[in-house]
């Protein structure tokens, strides 16, 4: 929207919560394959921290054989959050012809999610048009997929945000990594960005590069690590402040 005016926003950042997966949060929780605690602690946490949107940067279901009334909870537990849902398929979740995100997109729909779907990369505006989006759905993890070729121009005034899942390399030339879906330092750069959200790395870690904040927020899952994500304050005088938040348990397991 031109002419939109920049006004303080809370973002909450999760990925790779790898739902189906068979892991756990909290570590004793016995819900196996069908443990939904990851995503019910993000509920949690964005009702605790009041923000004003999700963002979902991959890896939303551990892969794409996960039963139908199992997706269908997922989605119930996103369409009741009460702020906005972005979401971005992952190298888990892989937007190609036979995705989840295309079999259950009824599911999608429904709860009101807005999912990035184009493989070109797709922008969305949000309160009223001072939050800008940007994403491009992974179809598939290989080398020659970049997240963020192709990120749009950044807006004249909106705050803007670049989804992105895959594997850092820095500044070194993917050529010579060879590492599916990577992401080097110029490309976030390149973005103009106010904030980058990333997904594909379990450990909370800072990438910022040139101005341009960017994060792996970590994964909520405890079964690898204590579990986090990050809280993004986007204040028109401050500027950007990220804080990673402990993911806490759930109450005794969500079965």
């Amino acid at each position: 929207m031109v002419g939109a005016v920049r006004r303080p926003l809370r973002l909450l950042h999760t990925a790779d919560l790898h739902v189906a997966g068979g892991f756990t949060t909290p570590k004793s929780c016995g819900g196996g394959h069908e443990c939904l605690c990851s995503i019910l602690s993000v509920e949690r946490m964005v009702a605790e921290h009041e923000v004003d949107a999700l963002l979902v940067a991959g890896d939303l279901f551990d892969h794409g054989r996960v039963p139908a009334g199992l997706v269908a909870e997922v989605f119930d537990v996103l369409a009741r959050l009460p702020v906005p849902c972005v979401l971005l398929a992952g190298n888990h979740d892989v937007h190609d012809a036979a995705g989840i995100y295309r079999r259950h997109a009824d599911e999608v729909s429904r709860a009101g999610v807005h999912f990035l779907a184009d493989g070109l990369g797709s922008t969305l505006e949000l309160f009223d048009g001072a939050l800008t989006l940007w994403g491009k759905a992974m179809d598939e993890h290989s080398p020659a997929y970049r997240p963020l070729h192709g990120v749009a121009p950044r807006p004249d005034e909106s705050w803007y945000v670049v989804l992105g899942h895959g594997h850092y390399v820095g500044d070194v030339p993917p050529e010579r990594e060879m590492r599916s879906s990577p992401i080097t330092a110029p490309d976030i750069a390149a973005t103009r960005a106010d904030y980058v959200a990333l997904g594909h790395w379990h450990v909370t870690t800072d990438v910022s590069e040139d101005g341009v904040a960017a994060w792996y927020p970590g994964s909520p899952v405890q079964s690898w690590a204590d579990g986090s994500a990050l809280l993004v304050e986007l204040d028109p005088g401050a500027g950007v402040d990220v804080t990673a938040l402990p993911i806490g348990p759930v109450g005794d397991g969500c079965r």
